[in-house]
C-alpha cells in the first residue's frame, strides 16, 4: 500500500495504513495524538514496523527511554520483508532514537536522496534540536535550507509543512522577512500546526516585531492543549516579547504562571533549555527572587549525566545562578569528553562555561574574552539565534564598563 505521499507501506490493513498516515502527520506538526494513532495501527497491524518505530522516536522526545527502547524492538522483531524505504528508515529513526547524530544526519541525506516525499525521515532533521542543529556544523543551516529547496519539487504545490519549514531556513539565515511570509501563508492555509507557530514567533522575534507576535499567539494558543510539546516554548517566546517590549512585570508573571508550572509536563530536554534560560535572561535585569530550584530539581530528574553542548550551556547556567561550583567543573569536564570525541560544538560551550567561572570569582575581563570566542562558534551549539542571543546578553550584561 502507499501513504498519501506515495510512499510504499508494508501492511495487508487499510485501517492501519489510514493511522500511521495520520499519526505520521500529527507529530509532523506537533499535535497531540500521534503517539495514539501510531498505537491504533499496531493493533491494527501488530507487524507495523514504521508505526512501532514512531512511537519510538516520540517516546524518545519525551525522555521515555526504556518505552522507546522497547518500540524499536518490536519494530525490528516482524519476520516479514519490507520496502528498502521502510528498511532506511527504521535505520535512520534507530540512530536518532539513540542520540548518533552525526551518523544521522549522514543517513538522513543518503535516505533522502532516494525517497523525498519520506515525510517522517525527515522531521527528526528540521527543527532547532533536530539532527543539522545539533551537528556541531557551522554552516547547517545552510544545508537544511539547501535541503528543503531541494525537495520542493517532490511534494505537492504549497504543501503546507515544507513552506513552513523553508520559511523557518530563511529565517535563521537572516532573510526573516522573505521566510516570515512563508511561514504565514503555510499556517494561513493549516492553523494546527504548532512547529509553525513557533516558526513564526521565530519570524517575529527575528523582524523585531515582538507586539505582533504577542498578538499572533493570543489568538492561536487557546486551541492547542496546555499539554502538548510546543505548548511551554510557545510560552517562552511570548516570555522573550514582553521582555523586548520592556514589560518586565508581564515577563516575570507569564514565567511564574505558565513556564515553571509546565515545567513537570514538559518534553524534558524542551524543559530544560525553556526554563533556565528564561530564569537566566531575567536574573539579568534585576535582583528578584526567582525559582532555581524548580529547574534545579528537572535537571536532576531527567539530566544527571548530563546532556549534549546545547543542553550543558543550560547547566551551566544552573550551577552559575545557584553558585554551584562543583556543578559547573562537572559542566566542564563532560564538555572535555565530548570535545574529544569530535563534537564540534563542545569547544564553544567550554567557552560558556569558562566565562561563567570567570564571572563567579569576579574576573569580568577573562570573562569577557571567554564571550567572545563563545560568540565566535555559537551557531555550532544548534538550537535557534533567539536561544544562542542570551550569551550575547550575557556579554552586554557583565562587560566591565568603560
Amino acid at each position: 500500500m502507499q501513504d498519501s505521499l506515495g510512499n510504499t507501506v508494508t501492511t495487508g490493513s487499510a485501517a492501519a495504513l489510514r493511522q500511521v498516515d495520520a499519526a505520521i502527520d500529527l507529530h509532523a506538526r506537533g499535535w497531540p495524538g500521534a503517539l495514539d494513532a501510531a498505537e491504533a495501527a499496531t493493533r491494527e497491524d501488530p507487524e507495523l514496523s514504521i508505526a512501532h518505530a514512531l512511537q519510538g522516536l516520540i517516546h524518545a522526545m519525551w525522555g521515555r527511554r526504556p518505552a522507546a527502547a522497547a518500540c524499536m524492538s518490536r519494530a525490528r522483531a516482524p519476520a516479514r520483508a519490507i520496502s528498502s524505504r521502510e528498511s532506511s528508515l527504521l535505520e535512520l529513526l534507530e540512530h536518532v532514537v539513540r542520540g548518533r547524530t552525526h551518523a544521522g544526519l549522514a543517513w538522513l541525506l543518503a535516505h533522502l536522496r532516494r525517497f523525498p516525499t519520506d515525510l517522517l525521515a525527515l522531521t527528526p532533521g528540521m527543527g532547532a534540536y533536530g539532527l543539522f542543529a545539533f551537528s556541531g556544523r557551522a554552516d547547517h543551516n545552510e544545508l537544511r535550507l539547501a535541503l528543503l529547496d531541494e525537495l520542493e519539487p517532490s511534494y505537492p504545490r504549497e504543501f503546507a509543512w515544507l513552506l513552513a519549514y523553508r520559511g523557518w531556513a530563511r529565517i535563521e539565515l537572516g532573510a526573516v522577512d522573505e521566510g516570515l511570509a512563508m511561514a504565514l501563508r503555510a499556517i494561513s492555509m493549516r492553523p494546527q500546526n504548532a512547529h509553525n507557530a513557533h516558526i513564526v514567533a521565530h519570524g517575529f522575534h527575528e523582524g523585531g516585531r515582538p507586539a505582533e507576535y504577542l498578538a499572533f499567539l493570543s489568538g492561536w494558543l487557546p486551541d492547542y492543549p496546555a499539554d502538548a510539546l510546543m505548548w511551554g516554548h510557545l510560552q517562552w517566546h511570548a516570555t522573550i516579547a514582553e521582555l523586548e517590549i520592556g514589560d518586565e512585570h508581564a515577563a516575570r508573571e507569564r514565567c511564574a504562571r505558565q513556564l515553571m508550572p509546565h515545567l513537570p509536563k514538559s518534553a524534558p530536554f524542551m524543559g530544560l533549555a525553556d526554563g533556565p534560560s528564561i530564569l537566566w535572561r531575567l536574573g539579568l535585569r534585576g535582583k528578584a527572587a526567582l525559582p532555581w530550584d524548580l529547574v534545579v530539581r528537572h535537571a536532576r530528574d531527567h539530566f544527571p549525566n548530563g546532556a549534549n553542548p546545547f543542553g550543558e550551556i543550560h547547566l551551566a547556567m544552573i550551577a552559575s545562578a545557584t553558585g554551584d561550583h562543583e556543578a559547573l567543573v562537572r559542566c566542564a569536564q563532560r564538555l572535555e569528553r565530548l570535545a574529544s570525541d569530535g563534537h564540534l560544538g563542545a569547544h564553544a560551550a567550554l567557552k560558556w562555561v569558562a566565562a561563567l567561572d570567570a564571572l563567579l570569582a569576579g574576573r569580568r575581563v577573562e570573562a569577557e574574552r571567554f564571550f567572545e570566542e563563545c560568540e565566535v562558534d555559537a551557531v555550532r551549539l544548534g538550537g535557534s539565534r533567539a536561544q544562542r542571543g542570551v550569551i550575547s546578553e550575557t556579554r552586554r550584561a557583565s562587560r566591565v564598563p568603560a
